[in-house]
């Protein structure tokens, strides 16, 4: 009968979800249902619960009628809503083609990582490393081969699979035996207490899905080495989203940023004309309307620029670049190197709504020097960070001032010469790294060498490379 032909027995004093493969989903229950086995009621299994999650389907009743049933037997279904005192029944028709080899759980253990698989996934997922994701070997030393098909045939002679629809072998030309029509087996769901739609939408949505056949991607999520891979790749995809809808809403806000500057001047020659008369008392509201606009950066005599006042890109690019080197004035007023992001977060500050996205801002620095005095120049440092500095902080001057510092001084740490430039110690580091680049400093063995308590003592000191020049090496004449 299909019911022992195709379930397996459950221990129903487990609960479902402790039955349930690693990668296996659940998804609904439904109480009151009896099982038809064929045509016939089958007496062992009339009132019970039927659960279905994304692989199997279980029916609980006591702990030796319960069952398991794999869906990748289900062919076809079909659902009848039941008439006066006949209960809505589900059909589940079961082919014996499809039934497949899948191994006994075991621990296994992978031939290219060694790591120990457990059991508890899926057929399909247990076919691949859950640490490396590399497929399982086979353990069969048959040489005959897997069938490519549920209908393939096998040729008598030669064993070669060949289509079903072929009475000869396409390699040795031997006859073919004639298939036999699968055989279709049937049980039927009969639910006492309804529930029957709901449990059919989420069983017909699992049958459509077929989990059992994923063995790509078989992993749970989060899962070894394939699942931080991706859980690092959606982390990174999430993160440039949220970025590219970040940047919309800034080229969103510019658009209307000339709006607001034109509201603003408005507003501001309204104020200057009810205020003519008595300029020395303007009245509260005005007061306050001025303080607003000047939070917003909107005070009309350093009106932010926009793209709608000029006659055309270039020349609104030029006009940028103006504003930013009296933005710069005050940012940089006792410093001569700052990071291009506290400056582009400076002036968009300054600029109040009329925010500058950062294309645009790469566009306007290299406009900086013809409006900056002392010039202001955007370098690269040799750790890769973009900042903008004065002549004092380019690289041939900061070169020969380390080298005369640590000469006379001695070798010195990044911190110490960071304190006496006055910069922060990460622009210091990317800056010494590229006069050690050139050859002028050299880093001494101080950071490898071991404290009398075995550990690193973890400290740089620099040295201008003049010290060594006197010295003689080995091999050296």
């Amino acid at each position: 009968m299909a019911l022992k032909r195709y379930t397996k027995p459950i221990d129903s004093t487990i609960p479902i979800p402790a039955l349930l493969y690693t990668d296996e989903r659940f998804f609904s229950s439904q109480n009151g249902v009896g099982i038809y086995d064929g045509q016939q009621k089958s007496p062992s299994h009339q009132s019970g619960t039927v659960h279905v999650s994304s692989h199997r389907l279980f029916f609980t009743d006591t702990r030796h009628n319960s069952f398991a049933l794999d869906l990748s037997y289900v062919v076809q279904t079909e659902y009848y809503a039941g008439l006066f005192t006949s209960s809505s029944k589900v059909t589940l028709h079961l082919a014996s083609q499809t039934l497949p080899g899948a191994p006994e759980p075991e621990v296994w253990e992978c031939h290219v990582c060694g790591n120990r698989n457990p059991p508890g996934t899926s057929p399909a997922a247990s076919r691949v490393c859950t640490l490396c994701g590399v497929r399982r070997e086979s353990s069969s030393t048959s040489s005959t081969p897997a069938p490519a098909a549920s209908d393939a045939v096998a040729c008598p002679a030669c064993t070669y699979l060949n289509n079903s629809s072929n009475t000869t072998c396409e390699i040795c030309t031997a006859e073919l035996p004639v298939p036999l029509a699968p055989e279709i087996s049937l049980i039927k769901l009969s639910f006492r207490k309804g529930g029957d739609k709901a449990f059919y939408s989420n069983l017909k949505s699992c049958l459509k899905t077929k989990a059992w056949l994923t063995v790509d991607d078989p992993l749970p999520s989060g899962s070894g080495i394939n699942g931080i891979l991706q859980s690092v790749a959606t982390s990174n995809q999430g993160q440039e989203t949220n970025m590219k809808d970040a940047l919309q809403d800034l080229e969103a806000l510019m658009l209307k940023a000339k709006d607001m500057v034109r509201l603003a001047a408005d507003l501001n020659e309204r104020l200057t004309t009810s205020t003519a008369a008595n300029p020395t008392s303007e009245p509260e509201e005005a007061t306050f309307i001025r303080s607003s606009l000047s939070q917003l950066g909107l005070q009309m005599d350093n009106a932010p620029v926009t793209l709608d006042m000029m006659r055309d890109e270039r020349e609104w690019i030029n006009q940028l670049a103006k504003e930013l080197a009296g933005v710069l004035q005050t940012i940089m007023k006792d410093r001569g190197i700052i990071a291009l992001d506290e400056v582009w977060g400076g002036w968009n500050r300054a600029r109040g709504v009329a925010l500058i996205p950062p294309a645009t801002f790469l566009q306007v620095l290299p406009h900086l020097p013809v409006y900056t005095t002392p010039t202001i120049q955007t370098r690269q440092l040799h750790s890769g960070l973009t900042v903008l500095h004065t002549p004092p902080y380019s690289h041939a001057a900061f070169s020969a001032r380390l080298v005369g510092f640590l000469s006379l001084n001695g070798p010195q740490t990044s911190a110490e010469i960071a304190q006496e430039e006055e910069i922060t110690v990460g622009l210091a580091e990317g800056m010494i790294g590229a006069v050690e680049a050139d050859g002028q400093v050299c880093r001494d063995d101080e950071a490898s060498a071991l404290n009398g308590r075995g550990s690193a003592v973890g400290v740089i000191r620099w040295w201008p490379w003049t010290e060594f020049d006197s010295y003689n090496y080995d091999g050296q004449e």
